[in-house]
């Protein structure tokens, strides 16, 4: 891919009430995962990983989170002097004061437009973060130039039955094109179907027709997400549609992001995602390995930095900097950084935040499809604090 060709805007105004309490104080793009990652991390990784140089990342709130984890761009080699990182907060609109709407309506897109405008890039790509993959967006462009349809959209094939009502399929021409994203809730798919096209959320077009179309958008006054614009893309221009092979996962709900963080305990989703010619990258922090005391036990699972293992951790994946003392037994769960478990404890099929204290001999329990969650900085010392789940 030629240097400076391609552009990118990574889109972190998604659903979130469906993930709350995680995202209370959270975009659904800097929800951790798999250890040491952001989802954010994740469509980012696939820019860098093309030569992409010029990345927006819209944020919907304030962005400090955002801006806490993406610092200058440095990790992902974001910090030059020509192109580099640009973030853009506060634009979800359900956010925004009805007086400051009646300013917007022909001004919400503005940051973007002028941000293409000055990338001067030929081709841009729109990602969102709520689906977890390793794209190679090399592949995707030589894709879209074999063909003339001016979009190009991503989907993943699966089976029918692990869709979810909010899941969006491609609706695809027996010659392969897109025509339309619609909610598996209103898909007519054949009994027979054995397979489904899963809506990945990315799309490639021109620079100039992307422009366009936000400037469009802002002519009619239309205060709807970027999202919903590319979808609309889709249906009026019949898009091209590239199947993405690898690991896959669109977490849109804590079910989801639970299960999505389990699968990939599985060797070979972690190796798909993971361990390909394509790295992912993350914020650096330079901290010691986390110990192993005497006694302890570690199977299955995945580890962070500057830890400290006493108990029995089984099936989980365990973050930075997490305490977990002995007698403690883990199994099953979510554990994120700066978390402390206090002797005696036992933890199975639990999403816990981050900075979180919990105290010894209690019982935390959820199931696979309703994991517990405990928010992010509670301390609990009581049985009667936790809210269990059979």
């Amino acid at each position: 891919m030629k240097r400076g060709s391609v552009s990118a805007i990574i889109n972190l105004v998604e659903p979130w009430e469906a993930l709350e309490p995680l995202t209370s104080e959270r975009p659904v793009g800097m929800l951790p995962f798999g250890g040491r990652y952001r989802l954010l991390d994740f469509p980012l990784s696939s820019a860098i990983n093309a030569g992409i140089q010029n990345v927006m990342v819209t944020s919907p709130r304030s962005g400090r989170s955002v801006s806490d984890h993406l610092r200058s761009g440095r990790d992902w080699n974001l910090d030059t002097i020509r192109g580099g990182l640009f973030m853009y907060p506060y634009n979800d609109l359900k956010l925004v004061a009805p007086e400051k709407k009646a300013k917007l309506i022909h001004h919400y897109y503005d940051n973007s437009i002028l941000f293409l405008k000055r990338s001067h890039s030929e081709y841009s790509v729109v990602m969102s973060t709520r689906n977890v993959g390793n794209i190679d967006l090399k592949a995707l462009l030589r894709y879209h130039e074999e063909r003339d349809n001016p979009v190009t959209t991503v989907y993943k094939s699966v089976d029918p039955n692990q869709l979810t009502p909010k899941n969006t399929i491609l609706q695809l021409t027996d010659k392969g094109m897109a025509t339309a994203v619609i909610p598996t809730a209103k898909a007519k798919l054949a009994k027979t179907a054995k397979k489904a096209a899963k809506n990945m959320d990315i799309y490639l077009m021109s620079t100039v027709d992307l422009i366009e179309i936000l400037d469009e958008a802002n002519r009619r006054g239309d205060l709807i997400s970027l999202e919903e614009l590319m979808k609309q893309a889709v249906i009026q221009h019949n898009a091209n549609a590239f199947e993405y092979t690898g690991f896959q996962a669109n977490i849109h709900d804590l079910p989801s992001y639970f299960a999505a963080n389990m699968a990939i305990l599985e060797e070979a989703n972690f190796r798909a995602l993971f361990y390909s010619s394509r790295r992912i990258y993350t914020k650096v922090k330079n901290e010691i390995p986390t110990f192993f005391a005497e006694g302890s036990q570690f199977r299955a699972s995945l580890c962070g930095t500057g830890g400290y293992i006493e108990g029995q951790v089984d099936h989980s994946v365990i973050f930075r900097n997490v305490l977990i003392n002995r007698g403690s037994q883990i199994k099953d769960s979510v554990i994120m950084q700066g978390t402390r478990i206090g002797a005696g404890t036992k933890v199975e099929n639990v999403i816990i935040d981050k900075n979180v204290v919990i105290g010894p001999n209690l019982v935390l329990k959820g199931t696979p499809t309703e994991p517990l969650v405990i928010s992010k900085g509670e301390h609990i010392f009581r049985q009667t604090e936790v809210v269990t789940s059979d």
